[in-house]
Protein backbone atom coordinates (compact mmCIF):
# COMPACT_ATOMS: atom_id res chain seq x y z
CA UNK A 1 0.00 0.00 0.00
CA UNK A 2 1.28 3.25 -0.54
CA UNK A 3 1.99 5.58 2.20
CA UNK A 4 -0.48 8.80 0.33
CA UNK A 5 -3.02 6.66 -0.10
CA UNK A 6 -2.90 5.43 3.61
CA UNK A 7 -2.78 9.28 4.70
CA UNK A 8 -5.46 10.06 2.11
CA UNK A 9 -7.48 7.13 3.84
CA UNK A 10 -6.65 7.56 7.32
CA UNK A 11 -7.48 11.32 7.15
CA UNK A 12 -11.08 10.12 5.74
CA UNK A 13 -11.70 7.99 8.35
CA UNK A 14 -10.72 10.48 10.74
CA UNK A 15 -12.89 13.46 9.46
CA UNK A 16 -15.76 10.72 9.00
CA UNK A 17 -15.93 10.57 13.16
CA UNK A 18 -14.53 14.33 14.20
CA UNK A 19 -16.56 13.89 17.45
CA UNK A 20 -14.96 10.47 18.47
CA UNK A 21 -11.42 11.57 16.69
CA UNK A 22 -11.13 14.86 18.67
CA UNK A 23 -12.03 13.11 22.33
CA UNK A 24 -9.76 10.85 21.35
CA UNK A 25 -6.90 12.98 20.47
CA UNK A 26 -7.87 14.95 24.05
CA UNK A 27 -5.22 12.72 26.07
CA UNK A 28 -2.52 12.80 23.70
CA UNK A 29 -3.14 17.02 23.46
CA UNK A 30 -2.60 17.34 27.51
CA UNK A 31 -0.10 15.23 27.92
CA UNK A 32 1.72 16.87 25.04
CA UNK A 33 1.42 19.72 26.53
CA UNK A 34 2.31 18.76 29.63
CA UNK A 35 5.66 17.97 28.56
CA UNK A 36 5.71 21.06 26.44
CA UNK A 37 5.43 23.52 29.50
CA UNK A 38 7.21 21.33 31.95
CA UNK A 39 10.33 21.60 29.49
CA UNK A 40 9.64 25.16 28.47
CA UNK A 41 9.94 25.86 32.61
CA UNK A 42 13.18 23.92 32.01
CA UNK A 43 14.66 25.63 29.38
CA UNK A 44 13.60 29.07 31.42
CA UNK A 45 15.81 28.13 34.38
CA UNK A 46 18.58 27.54 32.32
CA UNK A 47 18.31 30.89 30.71
CA UNK A 48 17.24 32.58 33.98
CA UNK A 49 20.78 30.54 35.41
CA UNK A 50 22.88 32.22 32.50
CA UNK A 51 21.64 35.47 32.59
CA UNK A 52 22.83 35.12 36.57
CA UNK A 53 26.16 33.64 35.60
CA UNK A 54 26.85 36.60 32.62
CA UNK A 55 26.17 39.48 35.46
CA UNK A 56 28.56 37.55 37.37
CA UNK A 57 31.07 37.72 34.70
CA UNK A 58 30.49 34.86 32.55
CA UNK A 59 31.33 31.16 32.43
CA UNK A 60 35.23 31.65 32.58
CA UNK A 61 35.57 33.21 36.43
CA UNK A 62 36.95 31.84 39.64
CA UNK A 63 38.11 32.97 42.63
CA UNK A 64 39.74 32.25 45.62
CA UNK A 65 38.72 33.09 49.27
CA UNK A 66 40.04 32.03 52.54
CA UNK A 67 37.77 30.73 55.10
CA UNK A 68 37.78 32.06 58.27
CA UNK A 69 36.04 28.66 60.41
CA UNK A 70 37.22 24.95 58.84
CA UNK A 71 35.85 21.25 59.45
CA UNK A 72 38.72 19.21 61.04
CA UNK A 73 38.03 15.84 62.79
CA UNK A 74 33.87 16.43 62.28
CA UNK A 75 34.36 20.12 64.53
CA UNK A 76 34.15 23.17 63.64
CA UNK A 77 37.53 25.63 64.16
CA UNK A 78 38.85 28.99 63.09
CA UNK A 79 41.26 28.51 60.09
CA UNK A 80 44.62 28.32 61.99
CA UNK A 81 46.38 29.69 59.27
CA UNK A 82 48.61 32.58 59.54
CA UNK A 83 48.25 34.01 55.92
CA UNK A 84 45.38 36.50 54.23
CA UNK A 85 45.18 36.95 50.64
CA UNK A 86 46.42 40.56 50.01
CA UNK A 87 46.68 43.40 46.90
CA UNK A 88 50.08 41.96 46.48
CA UNK A 89 48.74 38.93 45.35
CA UNK A 90 46.22 40.24 43.55
CA UNK A 91 49.25 42.07 40.88
CA UNK A 92 51.17 38.88 41.25
CA UNK A 93 48.23 37.09 39.55
CA UNK A 94 47.73 39.73 37.05
CA UNK A 95 50.89 39.52 35.90
CA UNK A 96 52.33 36.09 36.22
CA UNK A 97 49.55 33.73 35.20
CA UNK A 98 49.82 34.44 31.57
CA UNK A 99 45.72 32.23 31.58
CA UNK A 100 44.05 35.43 33.32
CA UNK A 101 42.65 37.96 31.69
CA UNK A 102 41.73 40.24 34.80
CA UNK A 103 42.02 40.05 38.53
CA UNK A 104 40.16 41.79 41.01
CA UNK A 105 39.95 41.98 44.74
CA UNK A 106 36.50 42.11 46.44
CA UNK A 107 35.55 42.38 49.87
CA UNK A 108 31.66 43.24 51.16
CA UNK A 109 30.07 43.19 54.01
CA UNK A 110 26.88 44.99 55.05
CA UNK A 111 26.71 48.98 55.21
CA UNK A 112 24.09 51.43 56.70
CA UNK A 113 23.77 54.47 53.57
CA UNK A 114 22.88 57.59 54.44
CA UNK A 115 21.20 61.18 52.84
CA UNK A 116 20.26 63.81 54.35
CA UNK A 117 18.84 62.23 57.06
CA UNK A 118 17.37 59.20 54.64
CA UNK A 119 18.86 55.82 55.94
CA UNK A 120 19.20 52.43 53.71
CA UNK A 121 20.90 49.21 54.27
CA UNK A 122 22.95 48.05 51.34
CA UNK A 123 25.78 46.09 50.53
CA UNK A 124 29.26 47.43 50.94
CA UNK A 125 31.52 46.14 47.96
CA UNK A 126 35.54 47.28 48.37
CA UNK A 127 36.87 46.37 45.25
CA UNK A 128 39.64 48.02 42.45
CA UNK A 129 38.74 49.91 38.58
CA UNK A 130 39.22 45.92 37.46
CA UNK A 131 36.16 45.16 39.12
CA UNK A 132 33.96 46.74 36.33
CA UNK A 133 36.11 44.98 33.84
CA UNK A 134 35.96 41.54 35.26
CA UNK A 135 32.48 41.83 36.01
CA UNK A 136 31.31 43.43 33.14
CA UNK A 137 29.95 45.92 34.68
CA UNK A 138 29.96 49.56 34.22
CA UNK A 139 28.99 52.78 35.61
CA UNK A 140 26.14 54.43 33.81
CA UNK A 141 26.85 57.32 35.05
CA UNK A 142 29.51 59.35 35.89
CA UNK A 143 32.76 57.05 36.63
CA UNK A 144 33.94 54.03 38.49
CA UNK A 145 36.77 53.95 41.11
CA UNK A 146 40.50 54.65 40.00
CA UNK A 147 44.05 54.01 40.29
CA UNK A 148 44.73 57.41 42.01
CA UNK A 149 41.44 56.28 44.20
CA UNK A 150 43.03 53.26 45.42
CA UNK A 151 46.75 55.54 45.75
CA UNK A 152 45.36 58.60 47.84
CA UNK A 153 42.98 56.02 49.95
CA UNK A 154 40.32 58.39 48.61
CA UNK A 155 36.88 58.75 50.30
CA UNK A 156 35.08 58.26 47.03
CA UNK A 157 32.05 55.63 46.20
CA UNK A 158 30.03 53.96 43.15
CA UNK A 159 26.35 53.79 43.97
CA UNK A 160 24.18 51.50 42.37
CA UNK A 161 20.89 52.50 40.65
CA UNK A 162 19.09 51.56 43.62
CA UNK A 163 20.32 53.50 46.18
CA UNK A 164 20.57 56.25 43.39
CA UNK A 165 16.35 56.10 43.29
CA UNK A 166 16.15 55.39 47.41
CA UNK A 167 17.74 58.41 48.30
CA UNK A 168 18.39 61.01 45.81
CA UNK A 169 15.37 60.91 43.87
CA UNK A 170 16.92 59.88 40.69
CA UNK A 171 18.69 63.70 40.68
CA UNK A 172 22.29 64.05 39.97
CA UNK A 173 24.29 62.46 42.72
CA UNK A 174 27.84 63.13 41.31
CA UNK A 175 30.04 65.24 43.62
CA UNK A 176 26.99 64.85 46.78
CA UNK A 177 28.11 63.52 49.57
CA UNK A 178 26.99 60.18 51.22
CA UNK A 179 27.29 58.65 54.82
CA UNK A 180 28.36 54.92 54.58
CA UNK A 181 28.62 53.87 58.20
CA UNK A 182 28.44 57.45 59.45
CA UNK A 183 32.09 58.42 57.78
CA UNK A 184 31.97 60.95 54.54
CA UNK A 185 31.70 59.66 51.33
CA UNK A 186 31.76 61.50 47.85
CA UNK A 187 29.58 60.04 45.05
CA UNK A 188 31.33 59.99 41.98
CA UNK A 189 29.46 57.48 39.74
CA UNK A 190 26.25 55.20 39.45
CA UNK A 191 26.40 51.90 38.10
CA UNK A 192 24.08 50.46 35.38
CA UNK A 193 21.17 48.44 36.57
CA UNK A 194 21.73 44.72 37.04
CA UNK A 195 18.19 44.42 38.32
CA UNK A 196 16.68 42.32 41.13
CA UNK A 197 18.60 38.63 40.45
CA UNK A 198 17.60 35.54 42.18
CA UNK A 199 17.43 36.78 45.40
CA UNK A 200 15.48 40.08 45.76
CA UNK A 201 16.84 40.31 48.80
CA UNK A 202 20.17 41.37 48.11
CA UNK A 203 19.52 43.05 44.55
CA UNK A 204 22.49 43.99 42.55
CA UNK A 205 21.36 47.56 42.09
CA UNK A 206 21.64 47.99 46.68
CA UNK A 207 25.34 48.20 45.92
CA UNK A 208 28.02 50.62 46.93
CA UNK A 209 31.64 50.42 46.06
CA UNK A 210 34.88 52.21 47.72
CA UNK A 211 38.36 51.74 47.01
CA UNK A 212 39.83 49.09 48.82
CA UNK A 213 42.33 50.49 50.05
CA UNK A 214 39.88 52.83 51.61
CA UNK A 215 38.06 50.33 53.63
CA UNK A 216 41.27 48.45 54.84
CA UNK A 217 42.46 52.20 56.43
CA UNK A 218 38.89 53.17 57.63
CA UNK A 219 36.89 50.15 58.31
CA UNK A 220 38.86 47.43 59.05
CA UNK A 221 42.28 48.11 59.93
CA UNK A 222 44.17 45.59 58.27
CA UNK A 223 45.54 45.16 54.46
CA UNK A 224 43.81 41.86 53.82
CA UNK A 225 41.74 41.09 51.08
CA UNK A 226 38.38 38.92 51.79
CA UNK A 227 38.17 37.30 48.01
CA UNK A 228 39.63 37.90 44.78
CA UNK A 229 37.71 37.08 41.56
CA UNK A 230 39.28 36.15 38.34
CA UNK A 231 38.91 35.60 34.95
CA UNK A 232 40.51 33.23 32.52
CA UNK A 233 41.49 34.38 28.76
CA UNK A 234 38.63 31.89 27.60
CA UNK A 235 36.41 29.00 28.66
CA UNK A 236 38.90 26.32 27.76
CA UNK A 237 41.57 28.20 29.92
CA UNK A 238 39.84 28.01 32.95
CA UNK A 239 41.64 24.82 34.96
CA UNK A 240 45.06 26.23 33.29
CA UNK A 241 44.27 29.16 34.88
CA UNK A 242 43.46 27.85 38.29
CA UNK A 243 46.36 26.36 37.93
CA UNK A 244 48.51 28.75 37.69
CA UNK A 245 47.13 31.03 40.60
CA UNK A 246 47.75 28.09 42.85
CA UNK A 247 51.27 27.95 42.36
CA UNK A 248 51.64 31.55 42.24
CA UNK A 249 50.01 32.52 45.72
CA UNK A 250 51.44 29.22 47.26
CA UNK A 251 55.64 30.51 46.55
CA UNK A 252 53.76 34.19 48.02
CA UNK A 253 52.74 31.90 50.88
CA UNK A 254 56.10 29.79 52.24
CA UNK A 255 54.24 26.51 49.89
CA UNK A 256 50.60 26.68 52.00
CA UNK A 257 47.39 26.10 50.36
CA UNK A 258 45.52 28.35 52.77
CA UNK A 259 43.15 29.79 50.13
CA UNK A 260 40.06 27.43 48.37
CA UNK A 261 39.16 28.27 45.57
CA UNK A 262 35.75 28.30 43.50
CA UNK A 263 35.04 27.84 39.52
CA UNK A 264 31.97 29.13 38.09
CA UNK A 265 32.02 26.30 34.95
CA UNK A 266 31.74 23.94 37.70
CA UNK A 267 29.24 25.43 39.46
CA UNK A 268 27.18 26.02 36.37
CA UNK A 269 27.44 22.40 36.02
CA UNK A 270 26.24 21.47 39.18
CA UNK A 271 23.23 23.51 38.78
CA UNK A 272 22.40 22.33 35.35
CA UNK A 273 22.42 19.06 36.15
CA UNK A 274 19.69 19.77 38.97
CA UNK A 275 17.55 21.32 36.75
CA UNK A 276 17.90 18.62 34.19
CA UNK A 277 16.56 16.46 37.22
CA UNK A 278 13.97 18.78 38.10
CA UNK A 279 13.04 18.68 34.42
CA UNK A 280 13.04 15.15 34.06
CA UNK A 281 10.40 14.72 37.20
CA UNK A 282 8.42 16.98 36.00
CA UNK A 283 7.82 15.26 32.32
CA UNK A 284 7.67 11.99 33.31
CA UNK A 285 4.53 13.34 35.59
CA UNK A 286 3.47 14.91 32.87
CA UNK A 287 3.73 12.24 30.41
CA UNK A 288 1.06 10.46 32.71
CA UNK A 289 -1.37 11.78 30.80
CA UNK A 290 -0.04 11.03 27.77
CA UNK A 291 0.34 7.21 28.46
CA UNK A 292 -3.80 7.82 29.61
CA UNK A 293 -4.38 9.33 25.85
CA UNK A 294 -2.18 6.38 24.73
CA UNK A 295 -5.17 4.13 26.39
CA UNK A 296 -7.58 5.78 24.59
CA UNK A 297 -5.65 5.10 21.38
CA UNK A 298 -5.75 1.80 22.28
CA UNK A 299 -9.43 1.50 23.19
CA UNK A 300 -10.68 3.72 19.90
CA UNK A 301 -8.86 1.78 17.73
CA UNK A 302 -10.07 -1.56 18.66
CA UNK A 303 -13.64 0.02 18.22
CA UNK A 304 -12.44 0.95 14.81
CA UNK A 305 -11.25 -2.55 14.02
CA UNK A 306 -14.72 -4.25 15.18
CA UNK A 307 -16.77 -1.70 13.38
CA UNK A 308 -14.52 -2.06 10.02
CA UNK A 309 -14.32 -5.76 10.19
CA UNK A 310 -16.24 -6.30 6.61
CA UNK A 311 -13.85 -3.90 4.93
CA UNK A 312 -10.94 -5.53 6.05
CA UNK A 313 -12.22 -9.07 4.59
CA UNK A 314 -13.17 -6.88 1.07
CA UNK A 315 -9.57 -5.45 1.08
CA UNK A 316 -8.22 -8.96 1.70
CA UNK A 317 -10.82 -10.84 -0.59
CA UNK A 318 -9.36 -8.35 -3.04
CA UNK A 319 -5.64 -8.65 -2.54
CA UNK A 320 -4.81 -6.63 0.40
CA UNK A 321 -1.62 -8.43 2.40
CA UNK A 322 -1.48 -8.67 6.18
CA UNK A 323 1.24 -5.75 6.43
CA UNK A 324 -1.30 -3.51 4.24
CA UNK A 325 -4.14 -3.89 6.68
CA UNK A 326 -1.61 -3.43 9.63
CA UNK A 327 0.09 0.03 8.39
CA UNK A 328 -3.27 1.20 7.84
CA UNK A 329 -4.54 1.14 11.11
CA UNK A 330 -1.02 2.13 12.13
CA UNK A 331 -0.99 4.93 9.83
CA UNK A 332 -4.50 6.09 11.42
CA UNK A 333 -3.00 5.90 14.98
CA UNK A 334 0.08 7.81 14.54
CA UNK A 335 -1.56 10.58 12.60
CA UNK A 336 -4.63 11.00 15.36
CA UNK A 337 -1.02 10.75 17.59
CA UNK A 338 0.65 14.03 15.52
CA UNK A 339 -2.58 15.92 15.31
CA UNK A 340 -2.66 15.69 18.85
CA UNK A 341 0.72 16.68 19.37
CA UNK A 342 0.31 19.71 17.14
CA UNK A 343 -2.18 20.90 18.83
CA UNK A 344 -0.60 20.19 22.61
CA UNK A 345 2.51 21.85 21.68
CA UNK A 346 1.00 24.96 20.52
CA UNK A 347 -1.47 24.75 24.29
CA UNK A 348 2.24 23.95 25.54
CA UNK A 349 3.63 26.78 24.48
CA UNK A 350 0.46 29.41 26.04
CA UNK A 351 0.79 27.34 29.10
CA UNK A 352 4.92 27.89 29.42
CA UNK A 353 4.11 31.51 28.41
CA UNK A 354 1.21 31.91 30.83
CA UNK A 355 3.78 30.03 33.93
CA UNK A 356 6.15 32.96 32.74
CA UNK A 357 3.72 36.16 33.32
CA UNK A 358 2.14 34.44 36.40
CA UNK A 359 5.97 34.38 38.13
CA UNK A 360 6.73 38.19 37.06
CA UNK A 361 3.02 39.02 38.01
CA UNK A 362 1.93 37.98 41.11
CA UNK A 363 5.91 37.99 42.08
CA UNK A 364 7.29 40.69 41.61
CA UNK A 365 9.99 40.73 43.85
CA UNK A 366 11.54 37.96 41.73
CA UNK A 367 13.18 38.44 38.52
CA UNK A 368 11.20 37.78 35.04
CA UNK A 369 10.85 34.33 34.77
CA UNK A 370 11.75 34.02 30.59
CA UNK A 371 9.40 31.60 28.45
CA UNK A 372 11.73 29.25 26.01
CA UNK A 373 10.20 26.89 23.59
CA UNK A 374 13.33 25.23 22.49
CA UNK A 375 13.50 22.93 19.20
CA UNK A 376 14.40 20.00 21.33
CA UNK A 377 11.02 20.06 23.27
CA UNK A 378 9.44 20.69 20.09
CA UNK A 379 11.04 17.31 18.40
CA UNK A 380 10.57 15.58 21.71
CA UNK A 381 7.12 16.10 21.51
CA UNK A 382 6.05 15.12 18.22
CA UNK A 383 8.25 11.72 18.72
CA UNK A 384 6.33 11.13 21.75
CA UNK A 385 3.50 11.61 19.88
CA UNK A 386 4.35 9.35 17.23
CA UNK A 387 6.00 6.86 19.12
CA UNK A 388 2.70 6.77 21.06
CA UNK A 389 0.57 6.30 17.83
CA UNK A 390 2.61 3.32 16.68
CA UNK A 391 2.82 1.67 20.62
CA UNK A 392 -1.03 1.93 21.55
CA UNK A 393 -1.94 1.46 17.64
CA UNK A 394 0.19 -1.69 17.08
CA UNK A 395 -1.78 -4.56 18.22
CA UNK A 396 -5.25 -3.45 16.92
CA UNK A 397 -3.26 -2.84 13.82
CA UNK A 398 -2.06 -6.80 14.11
CA UNK A 399 -5.35 -8.10 15.06
CA UNK A 400 -6.51 -6.26 12.10
CA UNK A 401 -3.85 -7.82 9.47
CA UNK A 402 -4.62 -11.75 11.19
CA UNK A 403 -8.29 -11.45 10.02
CA UNK A 404 -8.84 -13.90 7.29
CA UNK A 405 -11.49 -13.17 4.75
CA UNK A 406 -14.24 -15.83 5.16
CA UNK A 407 -14.49 -15.06 9.12
CA UNK A 408 -14.14 -11.20 8.54
CA UNK A 409 -16.95 -11.34 5.46
CA UNK A 410 -18.97 -13.14 7.21
CA UNK A 411 -19.13 -10.95 10.15
CA UNK A 412 -21.34 -8.93 8.05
Amino acid sequence: MKLLEGLITALSILRSNKVRSSLTMLGIVIGIAGVIAMMSFGAGAKTLLMWEVEKVGGPSMFGVYRREWIRKNAKWMRNPSKHYLKMEDVHAIQTECPSVDVATPESGGSATVSVDGKRKFSRLQATAKEYQIARRWYSGYGRFLSDDDLSLWSKVCVIGEEIWKDLFAELDPIGREIKINNQRFTVVGVMESRGKGLDPENSEDNQIFIPITTAQTHFWGNDQVGHILIRAKDHQSVDQAVEEVKTVLKRNHDGEEFFETWVMKEELKSANRIIKIIEMILVIIASVALVVGGIGILNIMLVSVTERIPEIGLRKAVGAKNRDIRAQFLIESVILCLIGSLIGIALGAALGSGFAWAVSKFMQDFIEWPSVITIESVLTAVMAGGGVGVFFGYYPASRAAKLTPIDAIRHT
